[in-house]
């Protein structure tokens, strides 16, 4: 993977937090009324259904202690795990504001990686006991998936990649085919095509919204791509600030500040726990900086034969990882089943931005592939 592609997969931990603000507070600055309304969100998502599951774990990842979460109705249910992105940006913090109605169908597992989220406060970040990097945290989902099948009495499971969890889950699902019914990339990152994609897309949508400033600003940055990490970094932070502006994030809002606030009223999550979270954002992305940098190849001459069924969901707006560089993996993708789903309403945060059809389209599309009905149509897949 050459330089500039290494650092485009996991700049989008490094600009999302420039844009947030919710992670930045400090307990002082929290209202006292924090603790009742995680009370409340509690009590609204509790799982009362005998057979179901709510749990929240500690459990040895190849000898780091990293939590996970597993919620839903009903046991018997399919598992579906959710590797989130970032690097270092868990989405357990935020899942009470989507995933309530997955659970009615799927047993829901989030899991906070290697030392951020809950797992920052016990992690080593001096000295990890283990050199992080993509490869690692693969080794560490496979662990997770272990995990899972053997508590959760499954032989198989469901993987939903989101954003940088995406690479992630699409080098698991290709080396251990036996152990998922289904990879599901939403956000898919792939590629090196990606930053000059998402800069010459920016600049095409401020020309054509007819903002001098952001017109100005985005030529200075000219030539982009570059070879140097630092300057590409700081090039990439500007662009992203006009990719949010142009709907290139979440349509309909020019930053991801709301998904950042979210995690304060997480059940799952002390105070400390979100104190932590902008250093454990910045920790991995650090830590990850050097071996990404000097990675192997793309993760479309990577991973492009699949013995699983493979469902890319992407926003048609999406410019943090371009819906035309997912269309373009996808179709070198072999697979004994593939479809990509377009919402056609939505950027990045899909599970946001048209939560009602991302439900249809996991009962609809993803479900059946672990031997369930399908429960009711939709269209717009192929």
């Amino acid at each position: 993977m050459r330089r500039s592609t290494a650092v485009s997969i996991w700049v989008f931990g490094l600009l999302v937090l420039s844009s947030q603000t919710a992670w930045s507070e400090t307990p002082a600055q929290i209202p006292h009324y924090r603790d009742e309304i995680q009370k409340k969100l509690a009590d609204l998502r509790r799982i009362s259904t005998p057979e179901g599951i709510e749990a929240l774990e500690e459990v040895n990842i190849d000898g780091d202690k990293q939590w996970i979460s597993i919620r839903g109705l009903n046991k018997a249910n399919p598992v579906l795990l959710m590797i989130h992105g970032g690097p270092g940006s868990p989405t357990m913090g935020a899942s009470w504001a989507f995933q309530k109605p997955w659970e009615d169908y799927f047993t829901v597992v989030q899991w906070d990686q290697r030392g951020v989220g809950k797992n920052y406060a016990g992690s080593k970040h001096e000295q990890p006991p283990r050199p992080m990097s993509l490869e690692r945290l693969v080794k560490d989902s496979e662990q997770v998936v272990q995990y899972l099948r053997k508590r959760l009495h499954k032989d198989k499971i469901v993987v939903l990649g989101f954003s940088f969890g995406s690479e992630i889950g699409a080098l698991l699902a290709q080396r251990h085919p036996e152990w998922l019914y289904a990879y599901v990339g939403v956000g898919q990152s792939v590629n090196d095509k990606s930053e000059a994609y998402i800069y010459k897309r920016t600049l095409e949508l401020a020309e054509q919204a007819g903002n001098r400033e952001a017109v100005e600003e985005l030529r200075a940055l000219a030539p982009y791509p570059v070879n140097d990490s630092k300057e590409l970094i700081r090039k990439a932070l500007a662009i992203r600030r006009w990719v949010r502006v142009f709907n290139g994030g979440w349509y309909g809002k020019s930053d991801f500040d709301l998904y950042f606030s979210l995690p304060e009223w997480a059940p799952e999550y002390s105070q400390a726990d979100v104190d932590n979270l902008k250093p454990g954002m910045s920790w991995a992305e650090e830590a990850l900086a050097e071996s990404l940098t000097s990675s192997a190849d793309d993760l479309e001459k990577v991973a492009i034969d699949f013995k699983v069924p493979i469902v890319f969901i992407m926003g048609r707006y999406d410019l943090h990882t371009p819906y035309v560089s997912a269309e373009q993996y996808f179709q070198q993708i072999h697979a004994p089943l593939k479809k990509f789903i377009t919402f056609e309403r939505s950027s990045h945060f899909v599970m946001f931005e048209e939560p009602g059809r991302f439900l249809v389209t996991l009962v609809n599309d993803v479900l059946p592939l672990t031997g369930a009905p399908v429960m009711f149509k939709v269209t717009g897949s192929r």
